[in-house]
């Protein structure tokens, strides 16, 4: 009894110490980390008090259901390597995608919630903007009647954003295709050729028109990044501590840019302590307005992150 027992005492002790190891992250429905009363997803970090190459990670719904699974080259933010797997609500597959550097490239499976095979396609290494960045090679309707055979044919894309419709040549995108946006807010015609983008034209729900010849602008400060980077350089203060114990090293700060161009939901993903993250907060929060993003002509919020080099040397 003595022996079952000391069994049973160290196996519990060996539990609760990989436990320990791990993290568990609430986040909202945009990733973005949240407390555990508002939060829409919750995510688990294998081994995070452990210095690793990689993680490990499950993301679950607020319910519980597994949601996506894979592996991160950083416990603080989204460096996904590897295969990633998503998950419909059922736990059937959703998505199978390979990851590289944070970035999708490679090959991608998909599923329909019913288990049928929806779509197999690959991401390439060029720019989203471009219109080539993903190619099509097959692809299923609803119904398990193929659309798309070997590149060519009629497809439809839905995700969480919009659905839309068009032709696919060789893989790419072909001719005119139109959207619209879930909830109905916005749709959208665009042109292409050969996978290249043309031009689009998007229309509002109250008749506002944006035209753009580009799918997607990144934020930017309005006189420009050094502008920015030098202002950061001339109003950040060192702390006392910092000087006294001679800290150098990196902050990594990320924020949302939102749709009128301000900085918003500040957040420290690196840190040296000392005071110094709480100044970079500071001195990023002060400075004037960016050019917010542009996605289909629309602004949009749109993450951004950047790091701060220090050093009281």
């Amino acid at each position: 009894m003595k022996n079952f027992l000391l069994l049973y005492l160290i196996f519990t002790s060996v539990l609760v110490g990989q436990e320990s190891n791990d993290k568990i992250i609430y986040l909202d429905s945009l990733n973005r980390e949240v407390t555990k009363e508002n939060h829409f997803y919750y995510k688990v970090i294998k081994d995070y008090n452990q210095e690793k190459s990689e993680y490990k990670f499950y993301k679950h719904f607020k319910s519980g259901e597994i949601y996506q699974e894979g592996q991160t080259t950083s416990k603080e933010k989204d460096d996904l390597t590897g295969e990633i797997i998503f998950y419909h609500k059922n736990g059937t597959k959703q998505n199978a995608t390979f990851f590289k550097d944070g970035r999708p490239l490679g090959k991608v499976q998909m599923w329909y919630e019913n288990g049928h095979k929806k779509e197999e396609g690959e991401f390439v290494d060029l720019e989203w903007s471009t219109g080539k960045s993903y190619k099509v090679n097959q692809f299923w309707d609803e119904n398990n009647d193929q659309k798309v055979v070997d590149g060519n044919g009629s497809y439809t894309k839905s995700d969480n954003y919009s659905t839309e419709t068009g032709t696919l040549k060789n893989g790419y995108k072909e001719g005119v295709w139109k959207g619209e946006s879930r909830k109905k807010t916005y749709s959208y015609v665009e042109t292409y050729e050969e996978g290249d983008f043309v031009s689009g034209v998007t229309t509002e729900y109250d008749g506002t028109i944006y035209k753009y010849t580009e799918l997607e602008v990144k934020p930017e400060p309005k006189k420009g990044i050094q502008h920015f980077y030098n202002y950061i350089a001339k109003n950040f203060n060192y702390t006392r501590a910092s000087i006294r114990n001679k800290v150098k090293g990196k902050v990594i700060v990320q924020f949302v840019v939102d749709k009128e161009g301000q900085i918003i939901e500040p957040k420290i993903i690196k840190g040296l302590g000392y005071g110094l993250d709480e100044e970079a907060m500071r001195v990023l929060t002060s400075y004037d307005k960016w050019i917010p993003a542009l996605q289909k002509g629309r602004k949009v919020r749109c993450s951004y992150s950047i790091p701060i080099l220090l050093s009281t040397e």
